[in-house]
């Protein structure tokens, strides 16, 4: 298994990606990787180290500033593109990147293609919880913003496929959220989607769940739309900088603080472990024909290292494959 990896993507790029790669050919690793970026710069990073790391040369990189479609289209040497190319011509098995995720979704539908019978491509984003479940699959977490119910049926099938082969969750749970918890709550989506779930025989649908539940872990898969989903996601991002940055400079924060910290060390180590996420943050794009995974833009080796063993996983599971045999047909 060869796995091609955005070496030029991301906030810690290119030293953190390159670390994360020669972390996961040390510890975890059975994959070949492809390191694709400025190949001068990244052969000095890699030193000697090569063993299961190639080089492929990519001249651009997509900025943040730039329409993800068209820059792919006017440039052929984007890292992320000719990462994904990669897989499209058999030269590897997976792409991926911590980079822009336009640009990823992007290169994924315009060189991969989508999943024959799914209409709409999902993002799924891997949340801590604080229930017995490791983590809750959040989909759509921004791929698809205008969504009907019948994409989002397709989102609860994608999901479950995905946290049956990825992660090993038997017959994960599916909760839509929602305004309330009664099935007669929400607006004409929500309505459209909760009707449709509870006829589909092959999901375990759990019913209607509240923005507050998404993080205790009442169900396996929290599904919603693209635009919901991704205020949700970095809304819940924000509120867990500030609640790190309170607990260092409000509670831990001075010559008292220094001690109560060293007191209450263990239950910090304890509280951090439980939210660390990066084992399994990364998560590829569901819909896509062929495996493309996107990890968090501030990933930093260890995350980088835990998203090539998602694409792994992925791949030797056949994730694409089972979502193609679950694919609603369009009407």
């Amino acid at each position: 298994m060869r796995i091609a990896l955005d070496a030029m993507g991301g906030d810690h790029a290119p030293d953190d990606i390159v670390r994360g790669a020669l972390l996961y050919r040390e510890t975890v690793g059975a994959a070949e990787l492809v390191l694709v970026g400025d190949e001068p710069r990244l052969k000095r990073l890699v030193g000697a180290r090569t063993q299961g790391i190639d080089v492929v040369h990519a001249g651009g990189v997509v900025g943040m500033d730039e329409h993800p479609a068209a820059a792919l289209r006017r440039r052929d040497d984007t890292s992320i593109g000719v990462a994904t190319r990669l897989v499209k011509d058999g030269s590897a098995d997976a792409v991926v990147s911590a980079g822009n995720t336009g640009a990823t979704m992007a290169a994924a539908l315009l060189t991969l293609g989508r999943v024959r019978g799914i209409d709409r491509p999902a993002l799924c984003g891997m949340l801590p919880v604080t229930s017995e479940r490791r983590a809750t699959c959040l989909l759509d977490a921004g791929a698809t913003m205008d969504a009907d119910g019948r994409n989002l049926l397709q989102f609860a099938r994608m999901a479950t496929a995905f946290m049956t082969k990825v992660h090993g969750v038997d017959r994960p749970s599916v909760g839509l959220i929602n305004v309330g918890e009664e099935p007669e709550k929400g607006d004409k989506l929500r309505l459209e989607a909760h009707a449709l779930l509870s006829g589909a025989e092959d999901l375990n649908f759990y019913g209607n769940i509240e923005g507050r539940d998404v993080l205790r872990g009442i169900t396996d898969i929290a599904l919603c739309d693209g635009f919901t989903g991704n205020v949700l996601a970095k809304g819940l991002e924000g509120a867990f900088d500030v609640l790190a940055s309170g607990i260092r400079s409000d509670i831990f924060g001075g010559p008292l603080g220094k001690i109560a910290g060293a007191i209450a060390m263990p239950g910090v180590r304890k509280f951090r472990g439980r939210f660390d996420y990066d084992p399994y943050v990364s998560a590829p794009l569901l819909g896509i024909a062929g495996v493309s995974v996107v990890t968090h833009g501030r990933a930093k080796a260890n995350m980088v290292r835990w998203a090539i063993a998602v694409g792994e996983r992925a791949v030797a599971s056949r994730l694409v494959e089972a979502i193609g045999t679950i694919a609603v047909p369009a009407a």
